[in-house]
């Protein structure tokens, strides 16, 4: 839980930094900032992807989970909700929310943190919060120093889920929900970047469909070639 204290504290401190400053932030200095950022979250992910266990796994689940966020237009979903919200403290609220608390690095943070005790993504995603406030709240207002407190209670209840859950996990389920993440970062990492745009939303159902597909990728891989066996 320490990583997750430390994430709501950067994004509260960022935030007040943020409503200091003001517009004194330049849009130039926002700009390489957050190209900085894509390109650690690109290296990140792709350390993390290498840890994979089971690659077919991985596959299957991705492919179902997007079909399955697809459908439920996850993604769609959550940016009409908040293109309704309109200007003011609660749109800059529910914005950095979003922002801070949904997507593929707090999830793999959350179960890196509550599975291994190991706070080292949501180290780095605090620190990277700790920027992306100052400029939001710079741009938005004081909602965004109101997403501290929700970034503790998201987080934290992720984490404590995890926790009790995860515990029995084998350490092939663990590394391949981290190689999923990591596959999710790099696309984080793209988005960042402009290189490319994703539904990031839309690809998270996959982390449900891991353990599913893992005893289906085992017996493809051994008991289908043996079935031809003479």
């Amino acid at each position: 839980m320490v990583g997750t204290l430390f994430n709501a504290v950067t994004v509260a401190i960022g935030a007040s930094a943020g409503l200091i400053l003001g517009k004194r932030l330049s849009d130039g200095l926002n700009a390489i900032i957050f190209q900085a950022l894509g390109l650690f979250t690109l290296g990140l992910g792709i350390a993390m992807s290498l840890e994979t266990a089971n690659l077919f796994a991985v596959f299957l689940a991705l492919i179902t989970g997007v079909v399955c966020g697809h459908a439920l237009q996850l993604d769609e979903r959550m940016k009409k909700s908040t293109a309704r919200l309109g200007e003011g403290t609660g749109t800059a609220l529910v914005q950095s929310v979003l922002l801070f608390c949904v997507g593929a690095m707090t999830l793999i943070g959350c179960m890196q943190d509550g599975l291994n005790d190991d706070s080292t993504v949501l180290f780095i995603k605090g620190s990277m919060d700790l920027v992306s406030s100052a400029f939001l709240a710079a741009a938005l207002g004081r909602g965004v120093l109101l997403a501290a407190p929700a970034v503790l209670l998201i987080q934290g209840a992720l984490t404590a889920a995890f926790a009790f859950w995860g515990a029995a996990w084998s350490d092939a389920l663990i590394a391949d929900l981290t190689g999923l993440g990591g596959l999710l970062l790099l696309a984080l990492g793209l988005d960042l970047l402009k290189v490319r745009s994703f539904p990031l939303l839309n690809f998270t159902p996959a982390f449900l469909f891991i353990p599913l597909f893992q005893p289906v990728a085992d017996w493809l891989e051994t008991g289908l070639p043996q079935l031809f066996l003479p």
